[in-house]
């Protein structure tokens, strides 16, 4: 039987960087590994997931809605794993605000954008920011990312999500 695991995630910039957490060693899924600050939708949230998402930023980082500006979501990824179908509504936002709190579940850090590839990512967070630094706000629809394995690599494949009256 197919699960789905639903989960946010967020990237804030502020001016060059991107805050990014490098994952602690004990986490179950990818230790070690840079991502962005997110967590699992909770079932009160599952029609509500930019809400999931800003719970997720305050309770990792500290830092509030009020200090997020054009918090939008720009990405959402889907791909298999085993038994689950894994949905992932990704955002991006600004934040004036550069402190944050101490985590457990990794370290914090603001990276410039020219050192994102210097570290170990997964391959949808390497897509999704390849992406995103190549295009930030140049484009309006939300897009949805699937990963498939074509010669044994990975590849993410990216389509627009439009209203029906515009198709």
């Amino acid at each position: 039987m197919i699960k789905l695991r639903t989960m946010t995630t967020a990237y804030l910039v502020n001016n060059k960087d991107i805050l990014l957490m490098k994952r602690a060693l004990n986490r179950k899924f990818a230790p070690g590994v840079w991502v962005g600050v997110g967590g699992h939708v909770e079932p009160d949230e599952i029609n509500e997931p930019k809400e999931a998402c800003l719970r997720e930023i305050f309770e990792e980082t500290g830092i509030s809605r009020k200090d997020i500006k054009d918090f939008k979501l720009k990405y959402i990824i889907l791909r298999k794993s085993k038994d689950e179908i894994r949905l992932q509504y990704v955002y991006f936002g600004i934040s004036e605000k550069r402190e944050f709190l101490d985590t457990d579940e990794g370290k914090l850090f603001w990276v410039n954008k020219k050192e994102l590839f210097n570290r170990e990512l997964s391959t949808t967070t390497r897509y999704l920011l390849e992406h995103y630094i190549d295009y930030g706000n140049s484009f309006k629809d939300v897009l949805v990312g699937t990963v498939k394995c074509e010669s044994n690599k990975p590849v993410m494949n990216w389509c627009p999500v439009q209203d029906w009256e515009e198709i």
